[in-house]
């Protein structure tokens, strides 16, 4: 079994990134960093995990595929940001219009007291 530190080398002999390699695998890229910083173990699963998504990574740059997966992933992420996006901008103009609505009803009150 590989050291966090050969895992580490491993990967970035194959000029991969975290998150090429948690593509390929069933570990986050999150896990994948905290396995190479040393802030969780080795255990045998992730060893293996890593290896297999360096390995799958690996190939798939070979067979000319990995670029056109990353391409697909980045429109997907593109199209995720910008549900996410209108999502807020629609929740930030509904807060708007309660916190107007609450302030014209202050001053009606306000005015019908005079």
């Amino acid at each position: 079994m590989l050291s966090r530190f050969d895992l580490k080398e491993y990967r970035l002999l194959r000029h991969l990134t975290l998150r090429d390699v948690a593509r390929y695998c069933d570990i986050t890229f999150e896990a994948i960093g905290q396995v190479e910083r040393g802030e969780i173990n080795v255990t045998q699963y992730n060893h293996d995990e890593i290896v297999k998504g360096i390995n799958r990574a690996s190939q798939a740059m070979v067979d000319g595929t990995f670029d056109a997966l990353k391409e697909e992933e980045c429109q997907k992420a593109k199209e995720e940001r910008e549900k996410q996006m209108a999502k807020k901008e629609t929740s930030s103009k509904t807060a708007t219009a309660k916190k107007n609505t609450r302030k014209t009803t202050a001053k009606v009150n306000v005015d019908e007291t005079k």
